[in-house]
């Protein structure tokens, strides 16, 4: 029985030792996936003395191949270099005691900020901020050693390993098949010592190389030609907090393309509000002053206004400025200083409260709310002859910037400020106005974009379209609050009453205020339908039409959702809302990293059923 015993024992280390030698890659990977995910994690967030880095690389999509190569210095409290070679772009910044520079080539550009304030920008602690931004990345900052041990041995069963030579230096390379990330990574680094790493995917569509050097001694001396350049001159700490900001929002951004964020979901409360999540999107509730309101929003929503902000000043700031070569802040602000006497002081007061719940500036906040919106959205509304039991169905779509992230951001706000109607405002983070809503009587709100920016001496769109959400409790109502308020730039509205049911077009600049009845033409709007307002542009228009007059009388929620898809709904299409006011219900759809809103999942809401929730 003892040598049957030990023959076992023998034969079993045996095929250990066999399955040990022919997967020793396999182990030995693994191994150095558990030592070097040690030492990356205890490297970022690190505030050391002085790092030199490069990073090499291309991206290819589709038939498009783009070339990156930067180089960056930083030397703690002493001088912050970077330069960034896009394709033939040429992009530096410089920072030390006497100033901040950015120079760009293509246009040749100089932003320069005087003063003392050191550019402080040590990239180790940006990409810890980076990381904590994104929900799936987080807790990887907080990773212990068993973790990091399971996630090892999840790479040794699942990963594929193998050794590479690039630029004459020895990669293990690890491929993670499993990861759901488009295009799929390869994770490549040197064996010796942590000072190269490499990240390769490929995939149908795309894709991308880059290489990253720690350490690098031969960092070249750029110089700026001061003279040939535009000049900017920008406050110091404004042009550093644009930078920094900027560069965190903007590395967001291409992260959430790479790898979708999905919310936390953790329920929150306060005092008079509820964030809650249906089907992973957030639903803020909320009831008091508006002063309140904005205290409420921005205090379970604080790293999602953070965000909004990031994006929309400071990441829209370089693409503006650089493109417009003016300083994009500065136009904000002469916007808004025109706009200001428009707006109520309710608003006012909602936006102080949003700062103050936030740590944001006001300026900040203010800013990010009167965002030049030039939209190219669709929408409709269909009832009685049109749609199969004769109710109201309003059809909202949403084109805008999807390359923002904005959609990551979504928020559905049910609100009931005291003394005015509660409705739902479908929006984002940071942002009070609304571009789509319905309240608690039925009436229901979409906009349009046109031309005409610049036109800043009226009430903000997205504001006039609160202001109907909180006030009009009737068709006659919205219509009124709409002419006789103050307006901006050009801009198109369908405004629904689910209680009649009934719906109108409006067509409006400052100075125009026009109403587009139910099978009238319009110059703009060709092909009337009875029972039917529908507003779009160009082939867009031509096909909403065509899609009316194929379903005419049929429409259920499934076919009007249907209406929105493309190519009604444009590539850019960031959210698509159905109303139907008479059941208080309505569907939404956000787009998601690769996807425009009307290929993304609806999802359904009832305004009835989410007031009940407010708190009393």
């Amino acid at each position: 029985m003892q040598k049957w015993l030990k023959r076992v024992l023998v034969g079993l280390i045996l095929i250990l030792l066999i399955v040990f030698i022919y997967f020793w890659e396999r182990f030995q990977g693994a191994y150095n996936l558990y030592q070097l995910s040690g030492q990356l994690i205890e490297l970022i967030g690190n505030d050391v003395a002085e790092m030199n880095l490069r990073l090499t690389g291309q991206l290819q999509k589709s038939n498009q191949i783009d070339s990156l190569t930067a180089n960056l210095k930083y030397q703690k409290d002493l001088a912050f270099n970077f330069h960034l070679l896009l394709n033939d772009k040429q992009y530096s910044i410089l920072s030390d005691s006497a100033a901040t520079l950015v120079a760009t080539s293509n246009p040749a550009l100089l932003i320069s900020g005087a003063g003392n304030e050191f550019l402080k920008s040590n990239p180790l602690i940006l990409l810890e901020e980076i990381l904590e931004n994104h929900p799936q990345l987080a807790p990887i900052l907080k990773i212990n050693w068993s973790q990091r041990l399971l996630f090892s041995l999840w790479a040794l069963l699942k990963s594929n390993f193998h050794y590479e030579k690039f630029n004459q230096n020895l990669y293990q390379v690890i491929d993670f098949p499993q990861l759901k990330m488009t295009p799929a990574l390869s994770f490549w680094y040197q064996t010796k010592e942590l000072n190269s790493i490499r990240l390769t995917g490929v995939d149908s569509t795309q894709s991308m190389e880059f290489t990253l050097e720690f350490n690098d001694r031969n960092f070249p001396d750029f110089k700026v030609d001061s003279v040939a350049s535009k000049k900017i001159i920008v406050q110091q700490p404004e042009l550093n907090r644009a930078i920094y900001r900027g560069a965190v929002r903007t590395s967001g951004i291409i992260l959430e393309k790479i790898l979708q964020p999905v919310p936390v979901g953790e329920d929150k409360s306060t005092p008079n509000g509820e964030l809650t999540f249906i089907d992973k999107n957030r639903v803020l509730i909320a009831r008091g002053t508006h002063r309140e309101l904005g205290e409420i929003h921005g205090t379970l929503l604080k790293p999602e206004v953070q965000k909004m902000v990031d994006a929309t000043l400071y990441t829209m700031c370089w693409v503006y400025t650089l493109d417009k070569e003016v300083w994009f802040i500065d136009e904000l602000r002469k916007a808004y200083q025109r706009l200001e006497p428009f707006i109520p002081a309710k608003y006012q007061e909602e936006m102080a409260g949003l700062a103050a719940a936030t740590g944001l500036s006001l300026e900040e906040i203010k800013l990010t709310n009167v965002f030049p919106e030039l939209f190219h959205c669709s929408g409709f509304a269909l009832y009685g002859k049109a749609t199969v039991d004769g109710r109201l169905y309003h059809g909202r779509v949403l084109d805008y910037i999807t390359e923002m992230g904005l959609q990551f951001h979504a928020v559905v706000f049910i609100y009931k400020p005291n003394n005015f109607n509660a409705f739902a405002n479908i929006g984002y983070a940071g942002f009070i106005g609304s571009v789509s809503g319905m309240n608690e009587h039925q009436v229901a709100f979409g906009e349009m974009g046109g031309r005409g920016e610049g036109d800043w001496d009226g009430m903000p769109m997205g504001f006039i379209m609160r202001e109907g959400l909180e006030c009009a409790q009737n068709l006659d109502q919205a219509l009124k609050i709409f002419q006789e308020t103050p307006r901006t730039c050009e801009y198109y509205y369908v405004i629904s009453d689910g209680k009649i049911p009934d719906a109108r077009g409006l067509a409006t600049t400052p100075k125009r205020f026009e109403v587009v009845y139910p099978n009238q033409a319009h110059a703009l709007l060709p092909h009337p339908l009875e029972d039917a307002v529908l507003l779009s542009a160009g082939n867009r228009y031509e096909k909403l039409v065509e899609r009316v007059k194929e379903n005419y009388g049929k429409f259920t929620v499934e076919t009007a959702i249907r209406l929105m898809d493309r190519p009604v709904a444009m590539k850019s299409n960031l959210h698509n809302v159905l109303f139907i006011p008479q059941s208080q219900e309505f569907w939404v759809a956000n787009a998601g990293a690769r996807k425009p809103a009307c290929q993304q999942p609806y999802t359904r809401y009832s305004l009835s059923e989410l007031i009940k929730r407010l708190p009393e």
